[in-house]
């Protein structure tokens, strides 16, 4: 059977202040009137069965995913802590194939955006199919649209059949220069971080290329459905050192294959990011708030909330008010607002605004 396993435990950390741990990224309404995950769910309803979408995430989320999700307990998987993806996945691969031998995991993010429904929907069963006939791993890889340095990407090697390659390498956000020339070469495609395979050959590769993080999950495998599960997780998890799928197994599988995709995409890594779904005004401002006034402001966002928020003489600018925290800094900077918050965080007397 096909599973989605929706990835829902990070912080959102370059949203701050409208992100906050107690109210991730994922749980926010950013576009339109669902929130991201909400909108998640919505987008594979017709392609995997509603009983057969799964929520990874941290325990103190589950509350809120039961409130947004019409989904069973037993389908959302519960981390202790957040040790970054490969983990992440590992915990859903190992629940899955307690249940289902064959599972195949379609793994998500939460926090996309997708535009081009029918085509999403063709390019996932694509996907599946070949995740359930070939011993790959299959990734999406998206069309550059633009040359950008936030995003990672996967060079494609030899083609397999059509649309299919093989990974001949992933690159990791690089410089603007080195972005563009890989937009000139046509051969690079966006990493989207979603993939598709069968639960017990990711299985066999993170055997192969993190063993430490494998005996971790098959201690774990041993106790799922028992009264000792939860503690034996929390036992395994605190042994882990987290690693991303990315770097920890797909850049070093021989089994890594890229499905090209033609939807459009984007992740909404950065308040900048979204831009290209928010309406502008004359000035190519993007105003949301209640009471807005400007004077002499350009190509600048303003997020507010109840209070008034006026400015002179801006341009290039993001503003970001909520009830109890204000975020000021230059658009092209937008991206050391996770940094930011890693440095006030270590500071006690400023968590309760994280």
């Amino acid at each position: 059977m096909v599973y989605a396993v929706i990835m829902s435990g990070g912080l959102g950390s370059r949203f701050w202040p409208k992100s906050r741990k107690s109210l991730p990224k994922q749980f926010l309404k950013t576009v339109g009137e669902k929130s991201m995950i909400e909108c998640t769910v919505d987008r594979i309803r017709n392609v995997i069965e509603p009983s057969k979408i799964c929520v990874v995430t941290n325990k103190v989320y589950v509350p809120i995913i039961q409130n947004l999700l019409d989904i069973n307990e037993e389908n959302i998987f519960k981390e202790p802590l957040n040790k970054e993806t490969a983990s992440c996945i590992g915990l859903a691969a190992i629940k899955l194939l307690k249940r289902d031998f064959e599972a195949i995991m379609v793994v998500l993010p939460s926090d996309h955006i997708i535009i081009g429904q029918e085509e999403f929907e063709k390019t996932l069963k694509k996907a599946i199919d070949i995740a359930y006939d070939g011993d790959y791993l299959v990734t999406m890889g998206i069309n550059p649209t633009r040359p950008e340095s936030g995003y990672g990407y996967i060079e494609k090697g030899e083609q397999i059949e059509n649309g299919i390659f093989k990974v001949k390498r992933f690159v990791e956000k690089p410089n603007v220069d080195v972005a563009k020339s890989f937009l000139e070469k046509g051969n690079y495609l966006w990493n989207s971080g979603m993939f598709v395979w069968r639960a017990d050959r990711l299985l066999r590769e993170i055997k192969k290329y993190l063993p430490d993080l494998y005996k971790n999950l098959m201690k774990m495998y041993e106790y799922i459905g028992t009264e000792k599960e939860e503690e034996i997780i929390d036992e395994e998890y605190s042994k882990i050192d987290g690693i991303s799928i990315d770097f920890g197994v797909m850049q070093r599988t021989h089994r890594a294959v890229v499905l090209e995709t033609s939807f459009d995409w984007d992740d909404i890594g950065s308040f900048v990011s979204l831009e290209r779904f928010l309406n502008h005004d004359e000035n190519n401002n993007i105003i949301s708030g209640c009471h807005v006034g400007l004077l002499d402001v350009s190509n600048t966002m303003i997020l507010g909330e109840k209070r008034l928020i006026s400015a002179i003489g801006l341009k290039d600018m993001l503003i970001v008010d909520t009830e109890d925290a204000l975020l000021i800094c230059p658009k092209d900077r937008c991206q050391q607002i996770k940094e930011l918050v890693k440095n006030m965080c270590s500071k006690d007397e400023l968590e309760r605004f994280m």
